[in-house]
C-alpha cells in the first residue's frame, strides 16, 4: 500500500508543478532587446529617449535598446502593430483616441497597448499671441476671441500629434463656444507644424497666435518676446479644466514673471507624459526596461527638460488615464509596494 500511496503522490507533485510553475526571476543582468518610438528625430523628446535608452543599456549590458522616430499619435499606433516596443510621449489624449479608435486612429487599439510608467506631469500648453496683433483686434482673453470672430493667423500643430491640438487648443476653443474649424471661416489661415515651426512663424511675421507645448521659462520664448512682444491668452480657469478634463490632463496657472510679459498668473492645460508599451512586448524585457528606470532616478533628471524638474521614481505608477499596466511593469509596481 505505501507503494501506491507513494506513487500517487508523486504523481500529484508533478500535476501540481506543471499547473502552477514557478515565476521566472527577472533580476539577472541579461541583456534585452527593444525599440522605442514616439520622438520626433530631433528635439528634447528624441533626447528624452536617447537618454532613458543610455541607462537601460547600461544597467543590462549588451542590450540592443534602440530609437525609431515617429510622432506621439504615430507610436501608440506603432506599439499596438508590433513595429515598435515602447512610445515614450503618449499622453491621455493618445490614449482615449486610440482606444475609441477616433481620428487620427481608423479603428480601435484597445487591448493592443498598455501603461508602462509615467515619465513627468508637467507639460504646459502654450497660448500665445502677438501683442500687436492683440492691440489691433481688441483682444486679451479666449472670450474676447469668441465675441469677436477676428482673422487668426495660427500657428499649431498637425492634428496627428493629438496632445498639442485635440487634446489642449481645441477642447479649449470648444469650452469657449467656437471650434478650431470657425478661424478659416472668419478669414483666418494655419501655419501647420511643430512648436519651432510656430515660433519662427511669429519670429517672421507669418503668425499671429501660437499654440504649442513647451517648457515652462523657455529660452527661445524668452529670446522671441526680447524682439517682438508677446502676450499670454487669458482665459476662465474653470473653462480650462472644463477642457483640460475631456482626456484627464488638468488646468494648472503658469505663475507670473514665467515670462517678462506675464505681470500676472494665466490658466493653461497641464498634460501628463507617459511610456506606453506594446502587449506583443515581454513581461521581462518590460519589468527590466521599468526597473533600470526606477532604480536610477538621479540619473534620469540629468537627461534634462521635464524630467529634471518633474521624474519621480515614487510616481512612476501614476495613471491618470486608468489604462491597464503590462504584466510587466506591474509585477515590478507590485514587488515594491506601488501598487496593490
Amino acid at each position: 500500500m505505501s507503494y501506491w500511496r507513494n506513487s500517487f503522490a508523486i504523481a500529484a507533485l508533478a500535476t501540481l508543478g506543471l499547473a502552477a510553475p514557478v515565476q521566472a526571476d527577472f533580476n539577472d543582468k541579461s541583456p534585452i532587446t527593444a525599440t522605442v518610438t514616439g520622438a520626433t528625430p530631433s528635439g528634447y523628446p528624441r533626447t528624452m529617449v536617447e537618454g532613458l535608452n543610455a541607462v537601460v543599456r547600461d544597467i543590462y549590458p549588451g542590450s540592443a535598446v534602440s530609437f525609431k522616430p515617429n510622432s506621439p499619435g504615430g507610436g501608440v499606433l506603432a506599439i499596438a502593430e508590433d513595429k515598435a516596443d515602447f512610445t515614450a510621449t503618449s499622453t491621455g489624449t493618445e490614449v482615449r483616441l486610440a482606444n475609441d479608435g477616433a481620428p487620427p486612429y481608423q479603428r480601435s487599439l484597445k487591448g493592443k497597448f498598455s501603461f508602462a510608467m509615467m515619465l513627468y506631469d508637467n507639460q504646459f500648453i502654450h497660448f500665445l499671441m502677438t501683442k500687436e496683433w492683440a492691440d489691433a483686434n481688441g483682444v486679451r482673453s479666449w472670450a474676447d476671441i469668441a465675441a469677436k470672430k477676428p482673422r487668426i493667423r495660427l500657428a499649431i500643430n498637425r492634428a496627428e500629434n493629438p496632445q498639442t491640438t485635440i487634446g489642449g487648443p481645441y477642447e479649449v476653443m470648444k469650452a469657449h463656444g467656437f471650434t478650431i474649424d470657425d478661424i478659416p471661416n472668419w478669414g483666418g489661415s494655419f501655419v501647420l507644424g511643430n512648436s519651432s515651426t510656430g515660433l519662427n512663424a511669429i519670429v517672421d511675421g507669418k503668425a499671429d497666435m501660437f499654440m504649442n507645448a513647451r517648457n515652462l521659462g523657455d529660452s527661445l520664448i524668452k529670446d522671441i518676446a526680447s524682439k517682438r512682444e508677446l502676450l499670454w491668452i487669458d482665459g476662465d480657469p474653470a473653462k480650462i479644466e472644463q477642457a483640460a478634463a475631456v482626456y484627464s490632463g488638468k488646468m494648472d496657472m503658469v505663475p507670473a514673471g514665467t515670462y517678462p510679459f506675464m505681470q500676472k498668473a494665466y490658466p493653461t492645460v497641464r498634460q501628463w507624459v507617459a511610456l506606453l508599451v506594446g502587449a506583443h512586448v515581454s513581461d521581462e524585457v518590460v519589468y527590466k526596461y521599468v526597473k533600470a528606470i526606477a532604480e536610477n532616478e538621479d540619473r534620469v533628471k540629468k537627461i534634462g527638460g521635464s524630467l529634471k524638474t518633474a521624474f519621480e521614481t515614487k510616481k512612476m505608477a501614476d495613471n491618470p488615464a486608468k489604462l491597464p499596466y503590462h504584466p510587466g511593469a506591474l509585477r515590478y509596481y507590485r514587488e515594491k509596494g506601488m501598487v496593490k
